[in-house]
């Protein structure tokens, strides 16, 4: 008797794979491939593949191009599932033009794995993607929409990649040779809606970056001063403490005394009052965790599932309070965060955080803490032997500008509106990731052997 696992795989199935690799037909693969049969590829649909800019901002390379260097460009880290994630720079009016440059109704694909298709909306910025990306550009929107949510699952992927080799990188020809399922009727009304839904975060988060534009431009006064710290600099006695005798803080408190004395800045420990740190003593029944990496730079706190149980040691003790504004103790990558009146209830942060209280406009406050001004000082207060974490006690001498109230309030309404709105949209976005889904599961839960895994579409 043979111990050999053996498997009969059907003539077109084997026709309609590139090569015998066995990969092809097990798995999500196999499922792919089957309910593709009768599908079409990008060319069939009147689509075709190109690749991003490649561009060198280093004078003398061969791609070297000076544009590159103030050009904002859509990289790898801001493609997301069906949708991008832009950066303070993206807000920028498009600089260029050419066919790197993205038009609505394209698909924009990372190279490497794991692979992230999104879906360009008509509201997106025009700029380039770099040359690790691909855009698949002439299809419908309708035909758009279904191939970036084919392209998201995780049996496409592994078609494309199958043949990649060590890399794991998708090429245009692996790209341009994927079939697709027939597109359902049921994607005409998803499509349209999938559109909408991006355009309306799209216009909701340019919103705030108006508000956050203001907020750096009240900042901007901040007296540069250049310390050549390698060369030697004199500074007085009382900037010299205990807390932190290396160069850069001591030029920090030299630079926070100027504000202080020219400018009027204050301390935060002045306007706000910090939370204990005690940690949790258990976990209540459907506790979640808020960690550093839950916040983005929208000063939001997202709902979310709950996770794994919290880590006692690592977990403060109270549930969020609306009105607080956390702190990141992560130097190296500091943010903050308003917890809204909508936050999600039992939800702890990690003691990564600081929590504070101001005695009003807090969201004011959170917006001013999370300008590229006190990202700088926040950065020049790491301590440890890899400069990241902040102590707790020594956020509360970071330096903010006080403007006025009226300027405030118009911050705190801006900030709650959007807070308001982005929870709103993220409730529609949610039932549509979840109709979407089925429409994956009606296409290729007939060719599962196994339970289909469609329900990892989008996160």
């Amino acid at each position: 008797m043979s111990h050999v696992p053996t498997k009969f795989v059907a003539p077109d199935l084997l026709e309609a794979a590139s090569s015998w690799s066995p990969a092809y037909f097990t798995g999500a693969a196999a499922v792919a491939l089957r309910a593709s049969l009768t599908g079409q590829v990008i060319s069939d649909l009147g689509g075709c593949v190109l690749e991003g800019w490649r561009a060198s901002e280093t004078p003398g390379a061969l791609a070297y191009d000076p544009r590159a260097v103030t050009t904002p460009v859509y990289r790898q880290t801001n493609i997301g599932r069906l949708r991008l994630h832009l950066g303070a720079q993206h807000w920028e009016a498009p600089q260029i033009t050419g066919r790197w440059c993205i038009q609505p109704d394209d698909i924009v694909l990372n190279k490497v794995a794991p692979i992230r298709a999104a879906f360009v909306s008509p509201n997106a910025k025009r700029h380039p993607v770099d040359g690790n990306s691909l855009i698949v550009r002439g299809l419908s929107r309708t035909q758009a929409a279904w191939v970036a949510l084919c392209l998201n699952q995780p049996g496409y992927e592994q078609l494309l990649l199958i043949e990649a080799g060590v890399l794991q990188r998708v090429g245009l020809r692996a790209l341009a040779s994927l079939r697709v399922p027939p597109v359902p009727p049921q994607m005409d009304g998803l499509s349209a809606r999938l559109s909408d839904a991006l355009d309306a975060q799209m216009l909701v988060s340019e919103a705030l970056h108006r508000t956050r534009a203001e907020a750096n431009e009240a900042t901007s006064a901040a007296p540069t001063q250049a310390h050549d710290l390698g060369m030697g600099v004199f500074f007085t006695p009382d900037l010299v403490t205990i807390d932190s005798w290396l160069p850069f803080a001591t030029a920090l408190r030299s630079e926070q005394a100027a504000l202080d004395e020219q400018l009027g800045w204050m301390a935060i420990g002045e306007l706000s009052s910090s939370s204990d740190r005690t940690r949790l003593p258990c976990a209540p029944d459907g506790a979640q965790v808020l960690r550093l990496r839950d916040v983005g730079d929208d000063l939001f706190v997202a709902s979310g599932d709950a996770g794994d149980e919290p880590l006692l040691s690592r977990t403060l003790g109270k549930p969020l309070v609306p009105g607080e504004v956390l702190l990141s103790t992560l130097g190296s990558s500091f943010r903050a965060a308003y917890v809204d009146d909508d936050a999600p209830k039992n939800t702890f942060p990690v003691d990564g955080w600081v929590r504070l209280r101001f005695r009003e406009t807090p969201a004011a406050w959170a917006l001013l803490l999370s300008t590229d001004a006190l990202r700088s000082q926040a950065a020049r207060l790491t301590v440890g032997s890899v400069q990241q974490f902040v102590p707790p006690d020594a956020l509360r001498s970071l330096r903010v500008p006080v403007p006025t109230r009226e300027v405030r309030e118009r911050w705190q309404r801006a900030v709650e509106r959007h807070h308001s709105q982005r929870r709103s949209l993220d409730r529609e976005w949610s039932v549509l990731m979840r109709e979407l889904s089925a429409a994956i599961d009606v296409v290729h839960q007939p060719f599962a052997t196994a339970r289909s895994r469609a329900n990892e579409v989008v996160q």
